[in-house]
């Protein structure tokens, strides 16, 4: 589960710069110069400590992996460095595992899931659909939810 301490761990120790820019157009922005990454974070946008938690673990996803595009470029498709980033999310912090835990606990639906994980209930669906449409996770059969499969093993 993503802690915000998780964030500015992985800046600090990567060299991430962290900087509150106001005016951004979005609550949060990765942007890249060379091999330097900064985020920058809008706190005039982000009004809630779970909202802080989804912006600042998105943005991690893309300083971790490097899915950023350029804004005005025809070729790089924004949505295909936000799948990436999701996805990496997905896998590091709202994971198979936490999702089969929050189910035993009795958490069926988004809200319940969302609060749960202290996260915006867009970011918990992201990574719900992540498992159970691109990853055939049916976590009502606790079999699925098992060991990763060789499907599953492929990016």
């Amino acid at each position: 589960m993503f802690e915000i301490s998780d964030f500015y761990t992985y800046c600090a120790e990567h060299g991430v710069d962290v900087i509150p820019y106001f005016g951004c157009p979005q609550p949060g922005a990765t942007v890249r110069d060379e091999g330097y990454y900064a985020v920058f974070l809008d706190f005039s946008k982000i009004q809630s400590t779970r909202l802080l938690r989804g912006v600042c673990c998105h943005e991690l996803g893309h300083a971790a992996t490097g899915a950023l595009h350029k804004v005005d470029s025809p070729y790089e498709l924004a949505e295909r460095s936000e799948y990436r980033a999701n996805r990496w999310v997905a896998e590091r912090f709202l994971s198979r595992e936490e999702f089969a835990e929050a189910f035993r606990n009795g958490c069926r639906e988004l809200w319940q899931l969302a609060e749960y994980f202290d996260m915006p209930q867009e970011d918990v669906q992201k990574a719900l659909h992540y498992w159970t449409e691109c990853k055939g996770v049916d976590f009502n059969r606790p079999e699925s939810v098992g060991a990763m499969g060789a499907k599953d093993g492929q990016n």
